[in-house]
């Protein structure tokens, strides 16, 4: 046998992360695998990939599939928790639902979320801003009549 062969007939041992596990948006029903004041809002595959590889030294993988209660967010972590001798690989995350929770609370402090928040409140006030000049252009249009406030022409009623 070869390595390859005797590796497709053994089952993957790494745990899967699916970003609905940790999203406190969403219900227990909806896939959410942890307390709600425990998850975090929207997370993303690359914020949880960055956290297990890069703050919690476990090697992480990227697999573009999606989770049957939100087929429309693609992607899914697996993570593996132990080497092959069945040593852990960080002894601080001993099992699942401790990876989930430490994931959770590394999310909101990914550096991708201080620029979001950023990029999203420029966008929020300039949409205000807009909204607010059109209002303001709707306000002076308004006090000065127009072609049909005036009356315009009218088609006499009987005559062709």
């Amino acid at each position: 046998m070869s390595l390859v062969e005797s590796r497709d007939n053994v089952t993957d041992r790494r745990v899967v992360i699916y970003p609905a596990y940790i999203n406190s948006n969403v219900t227990v029903a909806g896939g959410r695998r942890i307390p709600k004041d425990k998850g975090c809002k929207d997370p993303n595959v690359i914020e949880i990939t960055d956290c297990c590889v890069g703050i919690l030294k476990l090697k992480a993988e990227y697999e573009r599939k999606s989770y049957s209660r939100q087929w429309w967010v693609l992607g899914r972590v697996r993570v593996q928790l132990k080497n092959e001798d069945g040593t852990l690989c960080n002894p601080a995350i001993t099992d699942r639902r401790t990876l989930l929770l430490k994931v959770a609370e590394l999310v909101p402090h990914h550096p991708s979320r201080s620029k979001q928040a950023l990029a999203a409140k420029a966008a929020e006030e300039k949409r205000q801003r807009e909204a607010h000049e059109k209002a303001e252009r709707g306000a002076a249009s308004a006090s000065a009549p127009t072609a049909a406030a005036k009356g315009g022409s009218k088609k006499k009623k009987g005559r062709k």
